[in-house]
């Protein structure tokens, strides 16, 4: 039988993951000012060609908020013990 998780073995988890996330966010908040900045040019210069330089950063907040939900859902699973098969 598994031990069960204790409040120091999560923060040992988080920690584990303190650069990835730092990482994901730092590439989530660029990817947003990218995304706000190139907005505001299209907007004034009326090109909707500028509206296609949106793809790249917005398929990356995509991927780095599902990796950092994946984070937050893997320490949560484990706390929680809900990744536990019920055998009744």
């Amino acid at each position: 039988m598994p031990k069960e998780l204790t409040i120091q073995d999560v923060e040992r988890l988080v920690d584990k993951f303190k650069i990835e996330r730092y990482t994901y966010l730092i590439l989530i908040a660029a990817c947003a000012i990218i995304i706000l900045v190139v907005a505001v040019i299209s907007f004034i210069n009326g090109d909707w060609k500028t509206a296609l330089s949106l793809m790249a950063p917005g398929g990356t907040i995509f991927f780095c908020l599902s990796r950092v939900f994946k984070i937050w859902d893997d320490i949560m699973n484990a706390f929680f013990n809900l990744n536990k098969k019920n055998d009744e």
